[in-house]
């Protein structure tokens, strides 16, 4: 189980550094400094440095067997996942859209304005009352379901993989961590 773990360990930790390298590469610091509310700096290193603590206090528990570095290690992953977890919750654009701010229209939108109650509305105001769905628009959402936009085949982007795996091995290297250390 201590192999396991440090395994899982360097796993989550290399993908983390993977993650870290490109935020840098990209200018990440460098954005995130100057817009107002960025992602702190603190955050992102103080995450990444707390886990390669937390790996070589385990790494020293492989190689000498010493409970009270095992659980050393569990206290550093635990606050390094608690960073992890804000830094994902800083980075993650919720709500998408501002409070107040409206949908584009899609063509279909412009289409299916009619007026369904003419006496409501005074002679000459073309004013909408309701929503009313035609045949001719049900025929054209049949014939392209999305219209105006290309017809290729969609390209995942694997790049969303890579922090979805590191959160699952940190998942897996905690109850793998917490387990070894408990017996």
């Amino acid at each position: 189980m201590r192999s396991a773990t440090l395994i899982s360990w360097l796993v989550t930790a290399s993908l983390g550094g993977y993650m870290l390298h490109t935020w840098l590469a990209r200018g990440g610091l460098r954005r995130e400094r100057a817009k107002a509310g960025g992602l702190p700096p603190p955050l992102i290193f103080g995450h990444a440095g707390l886990a390669l603590s937390g790996l070589l206090t385990w790494a020293a528990f492989v190689a000498s067997g010493a409970r009270a570095l095992a659980w050393t290690a569990v206290g550093f992953l635990m606050v390094t996942i608690g960073l992890g977890l804000c830094t994902v919750t800083l980075w993650t654009p919720y709500p998408a859209r501002r409070p107040g701010e409206r949908r584009d229209a899609t063509p279909w939108d412009e289409a299916a304005l009619v007026v369904t109650d003419t006496a409501a509305s005074a002679p000459g105001e073309t004013e909408p009352q309701a929503y009313q769905v035609t045949d001719e628009m049900i025929r054209r959402l049949l014939d392209d379901p999305f219209p105006g936009q290309r017809r290729h085949p969609i390209r995942p982007n694997l790049a969303v993989l890579v922090p979805i795996a590191h959160g699952f091995a940190a998942i897996s290297t905690f109850v793998l961590a917490v387990t070894t250390a408990s017996r």
